[in-house]
């Protein structure tokens, strides 16, 4: 996850900074890294005291192109910032004078050395920019490694940002959304001397929510590279071992009595291999915590990074949430090296206060980090109907009744006459949800088949109808007070807990509803409030099982007498105590409050539970849907997609051989799990509570293939060099993920011969290791490997090929 910083509120001392709770830890060090000097090439001004006084993005975005937005001056970061164990020069507030550049394939000298990273501090004007930074090096090669930076802020679904601000300007107003910068690292080549960095010329990547490439630019505050150690002062025999960063967090090891987490990030900075005759030991040496769970590193190539975690608890008569001194330290096995390194602890896990900056400090616990394989669940009214076109006319059947309201959806308006004719009006397709055929204990045992972890089933769509059990005083519009009069989801979370109890279980929840009455002083875009017309007649609609809003003060209030309460049964009724949160739309809401209650709430009986960035704030995890991420990002995040080309609720207009098949399922979370993100996979039950017999072959088929590479998957995390090999010209195509005791490869594809050749790619693979097939009949059968320059050669078996993708192995 991203590093987040949080700047003082406006009446405390400005350019002062406050650590964001989870990482409110700041190391007591001074960084190696050497920021760069880029001031002339500065072309943007974007602080400013007023909103006229700087234009960030004026003359950038596309919905907002005759704005003037720019960040508040008041909440800049003091000159020289100490970031993630990284410095920065960050420019200063001036009368008149640009502080960023817009990034456009600027050649940039660099000192001459040998660097680890290359960190930089920027922000995309709109959505995501993604793009190159080329490395260029003196025996005239070069690397390229991708960026992917989110808008400076975004509405309605928040990016969690590494330097928040409280508010931005537009022209002459203020915007209460918050403004972000973002911290990106990408890997150098530390075994050559580094002459140049080009920055990216970027292009769009999509909103990070519906997919789609938005033209936008990206900005560039501050550069810094941290620099390997020089061998001619150091002993070159021993790998050298440094701490970039450490920090205590909220979060504990998964099977334990709240053993706290102390996540330390360790970079090789040496010319020397790091191998498991020489084990690293990582503890915490402090007067208020006890290492219990120690964290060992057994390999660690030369310029390579690792993020361990190191279990702690507090000492006897130390209270939760006490702070004070902490030192992590590195010690061999045979005593020969021993780091230290210094932090401003937090000893325990500390509770949540009902504030932005306290809420944003949570983080997805393990077992959601670790699960990386979830199934969505689409199922309502909405079903009914069950038709939202195919081919490039398709669009999601679970808007139908917006789309009915929608000029440019003529196909569904077409559709909805010819099938239903005009007087039939969305509501009354709630007498035909029968879920007749539901049944939940078939469902549960389908997603453990499929290998998933976790499940997040729709409570209430954008349509208003809960499938939960609501008291009727704030709504009847549920399936309890309504038809089938069955608690759907409650019913779904008993047969998980009795018969798959490995399965966490969640839900989605949308926070508007279109056409409820009383959310009309609220809407806004396709969420608008007020009763439904009918589109063939005019007509105003009723709201079934629609209920007048009454708060204490007499006057209704859709948030305080609708979401809250909803979320709040969702949060703590014993029938559901959902693990995830998984918002839609966002709008008007109360997630702080909430958030602060339910986190404590949680965490009093011993559950780590999570919450997206659809609520209103950026939560644990962003949500891009129907797209993947490009590289890496540090902040988790979580791919949604139907099986369905692109449909969540169930679809009859879609041929079976549309649907996503098996090897799609299992490429497509293989690149997702490679850049840390999940892959939350949504399948569209009928009307009658059936899942489509093609979505489940093709479930179990992925499933099968999971249970034999399972260890390829969950559990691991990214490569902090790249998450991938790529080569066009033989369609090798090839992800990489790692545990502390092995490096995985992954061959989604290739076209040519039995050799997969990964060139320029520093894979840590030495002479002496065993590289073994994973799953499958060849389980354990050892594949030659030869050292090809600065990648490897692997001489694969040709009857392997027959079973894309699979999977090797080195163990360290």
């Amino acid at each position: 996850m991203f590093s987040i910083m949080f700047l003082v509120s406006v009446a405390s001392v400005a350019a002062q900074l406050v650590i964001q709770p989870q990482h409110r830890n700041n190391t007591v060090e001074v960084s190696r890294s050497i920021p760069l000097g880029i001031n002339h090439l500065f072309n943007n001004r974007g602080f400013g005291k007023v909103g006229h006084d700087a234009n960030f993005d004026g003359n950038g975005r596309i919905v907002l192109s005759s704005n003037q937005g720019c960040y508040p001056a008041e909440f800049l970061p003091g000159e020289i910032l100490l970031y993630n164990g990284i410095n920065f020069a960050f420019p200063q507030y001036r009368p008149s004078g640009n502080d960023n550049v817009i990034s456009d394939g600027q050649t940039i000298d660099v000192p001459a050395g040998r660097y680890l990273r290359v960190a930089m501090l920027a922000a995309a004007e709109q959505g995501l920019s993604e793009g190159p930074v080329i490395a260029r090096y003196a025996d005239g090669t070069n690397t390229s490694a991708q960026v992917l930076v989110p808008s400076w802020w975004s509405w309605p679904y928040p990016f969690g940002g590494d330097l928040v601000m409280p508010y931005h300007f537009v022209n002459h107003s203020v915007d209460y959304n918050r403004s972000n910068i973002f911290q990106t690292t990408n890997w150098l080549d530390p075994t050559k001397e580094l002459r140049s960095l080009t920055l990216p010329i970027p292009k769009g990547a999509g909103s990070g929510v519906g997919g789609g490439e938005i033209e936008t630019k990206l900005h560039v505050f501050a550069i810094s590279l941290l620099p390997v150690v020089d061998a001619a002062t150091e002993d070159d025999v021993l790998p050298r071992l440094e701490v970039q960063h450490a920090r205590t967090t909220q979060r504990w090891l998964q099977g334990t009595n709240k053993t706290q987490i102390v996540e330390v990030i360790v970079n090789n900075a040496g010319a020397t291999w790091l191998l498991s005759n020489q084990t690293v030991a990582i503890s915490v040496d402090s007067p208020g915590l006890k290492t219990v769970s120690p964290a060992f590193i057994k390999r660690l190539r030369p310029g390579d990074q690792v993020i361990a975690k190191v279990g702690v608890v507090n000492k006897d008569g130390v209270a939760e949430g006490t702070k004070g001194a902490a030192t992590v330290v590195l010690d061999t096995e045979d005593g020969c090296q021993v780091a230290r390194h210094t932090i401003q602890a937090t000893f325990g896990i500390d509770k949540y206060e009902p504030t932005y900056e306290s809420v944003y400090g949570h983080e997805a616990p393990d077992w959601f980090n670790d699960g990386k394989f979830g199934i969505f669940i689409h199922w309502g009214v909405f079903a009914v109907p069950g038709w939202g076109d195919s081919g490039i006319r398709e669009a999601y059947s679970e808007w139908y009744w917006w789309y009915l309201s929608d000029p440019s959806k003529d196909n569904f308006r077409q559709y909805h006459l010819d099938t239903y004719g005009p007087a039939l009006y969305y509501d009354e397709f709630i007498a035909n949800f029968t879920a007749t055929h539901y049944d939940p204990n078939s469902w549960v045992e389908l997603f453990a088949d499929s290998g998933a972890q976790y499940f997040v089933q729709t409570s209430k769509h954008h349509d208003g109808y809960a499938i939960f059990d609501i008291p009727e005083n704030i709504t009847k519009r549920t399936a309890v007070s309504l038809v089938p009069y069955r608690d759907l989801l409650g019913e779904l979370f008993a047969a998980a807990r009795e018969h798959q109890p490995h399965l966490h279980r969640a839900a989605y929840f949308s926070l508007p509803e279109w056409f409820h009455p009383d959310y009309e002083p609220l809407g806004f875009g396709s969420w608008p409030g007020g009763n439904a017309t009918n589109p063939f007649t005019n007509e105003t609609l009723p709201y079934t099982g629609y209920v007048p809003l009454r708060g204490g003060d007499g006057k209704g209030d859709f948030v305080r007498d609708l979401i809250v309460p909803e979320m709040d049964i969702l949060a703590t009724d014993p029938r559901y105590e959902v693990e995830i949160m998984w918002c839609d739309i966002g709008g008007p809401n109360a997630t702080v409050d909430f958030a602060a209650l339910w986190y404590n709430y949680a965490a009093a009986s011993g559950r780590q539970v999570s919450m997206n960035a659809r609520c209103g704030i950026p939560g644990d995890f962003d949500t891009p849907e129907y797209s993947q991420y490009s590289t890496s990002q540090r902040r988790k995040w979580e791919s949604s997609a139907g099986m369905d080309p692109f449909s969540y609720g169930y679809n009859r207009a879609t041929p079976d051989a549309a649907y996503m098949n098996a090897s799609t399922i299992i490429t497509t979370l293989l690149d997702i799990v490679s850049k840390n993100g999940n892959f939350l996979l949504d399948v569209g039950p009928t009307e009658t509570g059936e899942i489509p017999e093609i979505e489940q072959r093709n479930l179990r088929q992925a499933g099968a293939w999971l249970k034999d590479h399972s260890e390829s998957v969950y559990g691991t995390t990214y490569w902090s060099v790249t998450p991938q090999f790529i080569n066009a010209s033989t369609n090798t195509d090839v992800r990489f993920t790692m545990t502390m005791d092995a490096f995985y490869i992954s061959v989604l594809n290739q076209t040519t011969n039995n050799i997969v050749e990964i060139h320029d790619t520093p894979v840590p693979w030495i002479e002496e290791d065993r590289v073994t097939i994973v799953g499958g009949q060849m389980a354990g059968q050892v594949v030659s490997v030869h050292r090809l320059g600065n990648g490897i050669r692997l001489d694969v078996p040709l009857g392997l090929w027959e079973h894309l993708p699979f999977v090797l192995k080195i163990t360290y």
